[in-house]
């Protein structure tokens, strides 16, 4: 199965791009005029912009990041057992969880405008973007760094690389 891990999820990953690229325009959801500034064109309020999409776009955001931690764990070789395995698997599993509360978070503000929750000084799915989504990638890269040696270019890897260099010449 993990052979066909990630060929499936890039399969579901391109079929759901096809399905939001035919999905249908809103009425009257853009080129408004503006009411201060007459040359701008404006929005119409999010929930009709967005709504007909924002399940298509949770699919994408979840298949992609399930397609990234994968192919970082079948790029390195290292077995799902494994610590390093473990590890993909939780920062993974942890990255779709904060996706799908900013997914939520968005819808629920979408649902009712009026009663947005605010984390400091942003909206709850802003928040959740920033702090959640834009930390995530540190966990990554931390494992990445810390099983650089151990997993990815061991002194096996090392001691074959002036081979494969002298055999490209």
């Amino acid at each position: 199965m993990t052979r066909w891990l990630i060929p499936l999820l890039l399969i579901a990953s391109w079929t759901v791009t096809v399905a939001i690229l035919l999905s249908p325009e809103p009425v009257a959801g853009f080129a408004i005029p503006h009411d201060v500034v007459p040359k701008m064109e404006q929005g119409h309020d999010g929930a009709q912009r967005h709504e007909h999409t924002l399940l298509l776009g949770w699919m994408f955001g979840v298949l992609l990041i399930a397609a990234f931690g994968g192919l970082i764990g079948w790029g390195s070789g290292t077995p799902w057992g494994s610590l390093m395995g473990g590890l993909l698997i939780t920062t993974t599993v942890i990255a779709e969880g904060v996706f799908a509360a900013m997914c939520w978070s968005y819808h629920r503000q979408l649902a009712n405008p009026d009663a947005t929750p605010f984390f400091g000084s942003f909206p709850a799915g802003t928040a959740w973007q920033l702090y959640g989504m834009g930390s995530i990638p540190f966990l990554f890269v931390g494992i990445y760094v810390v099983f650089f040696r151990r997993q990815i270019v061991t002194d096996r890897t090392s001691a074959e690389f002036p081979h494969l260099s002298k055999s490209s010449d």
